[in-house]
């Protein structure tokens, strides 16, 4: 059996990479576990005009800094693919290469405003460990957000073979959607079999609408953040 490391960022999302970038290699360049995800959009900020360069050049900085560190970093961020803005979690190894990305592939009502849907639902591996990406609304597609057919993508991605996906958040505050969320990830957690590892953005005032912290196959936390505030998380998963 082998265990391995996790950790979530739930931390606080400025506008600007020149607020963020530097807060991200702090986390990673902390280092001690294997895998650490970061919340959605957590590079560019929570919206579409953000500078493609600058934002490849940041990405070359978050590489080096889980190659030194030896850690595998989940990135939220924005992309231009083809000309089209989209949200997307980029995965970056111990060795600091690029293991893949991820699109979201149910935005809100209100993203699709300004970045196109992803297509493609992938499985990543590394370590011996097989994964998934999902970012927010992929996971629950939360009525009110858009009248979209719910993929089940987390039952998809188990399928394929995942035993962990990483869930990166940007949900806000409205305390109206914390049951439906929480619920959701337990009950998706469960039908999968798998660990669900969530980090969300934190909110300036509040508490946020779904926790940051690691959800078993059971459908129990094993380890949840205060939802008020900046917090890192930690755990130790035994995988068969």
């Amino acid at each position: 059996m082998a265990t391995i490391r996790v950790c979530g960022v739930q931390m606080h999302v400025a506008s600007s990479k020149k607020d963020n970038l530097p807060r991200i290699l702090d986390y990673i360049r902390q280092g001690d576990c294997d895998f650490m995800v970061f919340p959605e959009m957590s590079l560019t900020g929570y919206h579409g005009k953000f500078d493609e360069d600058r934002t490849r050049e940041a990405w070359k900085q978050i590489a080096a800094a889980c190659r030194q560190s030896y850690v595998t970093a989940i990135i939220g961020t924005g992309a231009h693919i083809e000309g089209h803005a989209y949200i997307q979690s980029r995965i970056y190894s111990d060795e600091g290469h690029l293991l893949g990305t991820h699109e979201k592939i149910v935005p809100t009502e209100s993203d699709r405003s300004w970045c196109r849907p992803g297509e493609g639902l992938r499985i990543f591996e590394h370590n011996d460990t097989l994964f998934g990406c999902l970012i927010c609304n992929d996971l629950w597609v939360t009525p009110g957000c858009g009248p979209y057919p719910d993929p089940r993508l987390t039952y998809l991605l188990s399928k394929k073979g995942a035993q962990l996906i990483f869930h990166s958040i940007h949900s806000g505050n409205s305390q109206i959607h914390t049951a439906y969320h929480e619920s959701n990830l337990a009950l998706r957690a469960r039908e999968g079999n798998l660990y669900i590892i969530t980090a969300n953005a934190a909110v300036e005032s509040g508490a946020v609408n779904a926790a940051s912290g690691v959800m078993s196959p059971e459908g129990e936390w094993l380890v949840q953040c205060p939802r008020e505030g900046e917090h890192k998380f930690t755990y130790d998963i035994d995988m068969d």
